[in-house]
């Protein structure tokens, strides 16, 4: 094998790489923007400017795309899971940061492919896609073991401190207040976020306290 034809497969495996990832963040892009089903093929290929032929090459259907986003966002909500169970900031500025990926208007670029938008259209769609429940109920379930492990942690080291006991119930009631607030900033990005955190300063000792 010489090196120009070795390198000229090199090239092209990269260029197809590109095109790959360019395709997929064109519909990563329309899917926050008008929902998985709502967004066409034809509006993913002029956002990628490309042909909607080419998509074909490297995606089979649109429903290979759907189920490679919400691969991506579960990956991504992975990552941002593991790095906040090393963090050892008091749990306030923690929810607020979390609260703050949810005001990123859809489609806009980032350090991260986590994507509000998506991760509401993730949960809609769970209730029709088999295959998408079951990534859904895994993650889930990685997200309530990292809650536990953090509010069982000392407060010295940014958790709660919370009795063993008490974790089930308050951790169902973090969610279900942290949940609903990104949510509303999905629907509402121009929330007063400082009211937000003066809420969040009153609530979550009450919440955690015993």
């Amino acid at each position: 094998m010489n090196k120009p034809s070795q390198t000229a497969r090199t090239r092209r495996a990269e260029h197809s790489q590109a095109q790959r990832q360019r395709i997929f963040d064109a519909a990563r892009q329309c899917f926050a923007e008008r929902g998985f089903h709502a967004a066409s093929m034809a509006q993913i290929a002029e956002t990628a400017d490309v042909s909607a032929g080419l998509i074909y090459r490297y995606f089979s259907s649109k429903s290979e795309l759907i189920h490679g986003i919400v691969e991506a966002q579960m990956q991504a909500l992975a990552a941002d899971i593991e790095a906040r169970q090393h963090d050892t900031r008091p749990p306030l500025p923690c929810v607020m940061e979390i609260l703050g990926q949810s005001c990123r208007p859809p489609g806009c670029d980032g350090d991260t492919p986590l994507e509000p938008t998506l991760m509401l259209e993730i949960t809609a769609e769970s209730r029709r896609d088999p295959l998408i429940a079951e990534v859904l109920t895994r993650f889930n379930q990685q997200i309530d073991a990292a809650i536990a492990e953090w509010m069982s942690r000392p407060q010295a080291e940014g958790g709660f401190a919370v009795p063993a006991e008490k974790i089930a119930a308050r951790s169902l009631a973090l969610r279900a207040l942290v949940d609903g607030l990104k949510q509303r900033l999905v629907r509402e990005p121009e929330m007063n976020m400082a009211a937000v955190e003066a809420m969040l300063h009153d609530v979550l000792p009450r919440l955690m306290g015993d």
